[in-house]
């Protein structure tokens, strides 16, 4: 704690013999060691104070919690959070629902681009079709009816 050697508790004993006087310094020892003990009491209720506080408050579990989570145990993190699974399951439901909806949608909107396709090429196929028979066309029909 306090590195004094031989020669400087010589210097400080000497300086406290002359400072106090040799008939008060027991009496000055005593209650300079009185006053320690009772700062080393008073440090040591403090920490056992504190540790009570910290096992009261269930810091302990917490911290083995967290040590387990750090060594990879999940699912004792996951029953020690969640210990029926309601969470979970809620989440799985909510997940659920959500992927069928864009499913969903996703389906309508190919569905939609897919009708719309047909219709354009439908609208094609009636563009490129000729409106009624031609002179051509009637030419043909006569060369087949001759042969």
């Amino acid at each position: 704690m306090l590195d004094i050697g031989g020669w400087e508790f010589l210097v400080v004993a000497f300086v406290l013999i002359m400072v106090v006087g040799p008939k008060e310094l027991p009496r000055m020892l005593r209650s300079f060691t009185q006053f320690s003990r009772s700062m080393r009491k008073m440090a040591r209720e403090f920490t056992d104070g504190m540790n009570q506080i910290a096992n009261d408050a269930e810091v302990a579990e917490l911290k083995k919690a967290m040590n387990e989570a750090k060594g990879g145990d999940l699912d004792k993190l996951a029953s020690a959070i969640d210990p029926g699974g309601d969470v979970g399951e809620s989440v799985r439901d909510l997940k659920d629902s959500m992927d069928k909806d864009a499913a969903a949608e996703d389906i309508k909107e190919i569905g939609n681009m897919a009708g719309k396709a047909g219709q354009d090429i439908a609208d094609d196929a009636k563009a490129d079709e000729p409106a009624g028979p031609t002179d051509t066309d009637a030419g043909n029909d006569a060369a087949v009816k001759k042969s």
